[in-house]
């Protein structure tokens, strides 16, 4: 009877100890499964929201550029990406002010580093109160290039409308369509559909990369930023050095509006070295050339490129109608 005893309790402890182990297996399945279901839900949250608010830091380090620390670059030893367009109106916003109109997409690694000194240049004329920050497609050329969207941003100038569409988000999905009098600019400017593409007031355009987004990688947005605050560095050469092409340019815009920032002499030395378009603002009386303005200025000797609107036979057989 002891023994019988003995038997059933070994059996007992037997089943109990299978068990035991059955159910921690499936406690261990659970959680594995939670932790997978969970890091997917983070994967997921991550690339849906590649928007974020920028640091402020970042915008505290592009208030820290001076008019010294921009004098310093010059154009950075960068040939202009301006191209003059002539015969054409210019590019007004709803308010009668230039626009600047801004064509390109969050997954676009050029994009990405052309944003850089097209906000430090608009800074230059006004204010953005919202400019998220994001980083370009991980699978593109130069991926994950740190750099900010126009898409949610805000932007408020006394001089100039600022009109930017971005096309697709980080992953390709589509954002922001182009107005029909945008698709019209872009069809006729930029037939092709480069981005980044920018025109400034039917004054100037520039189409793709204006310096190497490789500059920039591995670099935070921070990183950038602080950069940025040293004219000696490559990222400030590039970026700054673009940043005064674009200024310049938004001065004949604006003609030469605010004096604070288009008098400067080594924007009016860059000013003075670019085709005019018939219909630019006549200038107003410059300051005098600076002694000591880098020579790297100015690959500029060379007339830039000029983009000339198609007569009227020609715009009838395209069939892109009045501009």
């Amino acid at each position: 009877m002891q023994r019988a005893g003995r038997r059933r309790g070994v059996s007992v402890w037997r089943a109990y100890r299978w068990w035991l182990v059955g159910v921690t297996l499936i406690l261990i399945g659970a959680i594995v499964g939670l932790f997978f279901f969970l890091g997917h839900q983070n994967t997921t949250t991550l690339t849906n929201t590649s928007r974020s608010a920028t640091d402020p830091q970042v915008m505290n380090n592009l208030a820290l550029i001076n008019d010294s620390q921009f004098s310093k670059v010059g154009t950075g030893d960068l040939s202009s990406p301006l191209r003059v367009i002539a015969d054409r109106p210019m590019l007004r916003g709803p308010g009668g002010k230039p626009e600047f109109f801004y064509w390109g997409a969050e997954f676009c690694p050029y994009c990405a580093a052309e944003r850089w000194p097209v906000v430090v240049a608009l800074s230059r004329f006004g204010t953005f109160s919202r400019l998220p920050e994001t980083i370009s497609s991980d699978t593109d050329a130069y991926p994950n290039t740190a750099t900010f969207t126009f898409h949610g941003s805000s932007y408020q100038s006394n001089y100039l409308d600022f009109a930017p569409v971005e096309l697709e988000d980080r992953e390709g999905h589509p954002l922001e369509g182009p107005t029909a009098a945008q698709q019209q600019i872009i069809g006729s400017l930029n037939p092709d559909g480069s981005i980044p593409f920018l025109d400034i007031a039917n004054l100037y355009l520039v189409r793709g990369q204006s310096f190497d987004p490789g500059i920039l990688a591995g670099l935070s947005q921070r990183d950038i930023a602080l950069q940025l605050t040293d004219p000696g560095t490559p990222v400030a050469k590039s970026i700054l050095g673009v940043a005064n092409y674009l200024t310049a340019a938004i001065c004949v815009a604006t003609g030469d509006q605010p004096a604070s920032v288009c008098k400067a002499s080594y924007i009016q030395f860059i000013e003075k070295q670019l085709p005019r378009s018939p219909y630019a603002p006549t200038p107003s009386p410059s300051a005098s050339l600076p002694s000591d303005l880098p020579t790297t200025a100015l690959g500029l000797s060379a007339l830039l490129p000029v983009v000339r609107w198609p007569r009227r036979e020609e715009r009838d057989r395209r069939g892109w109608g009045e501009g």
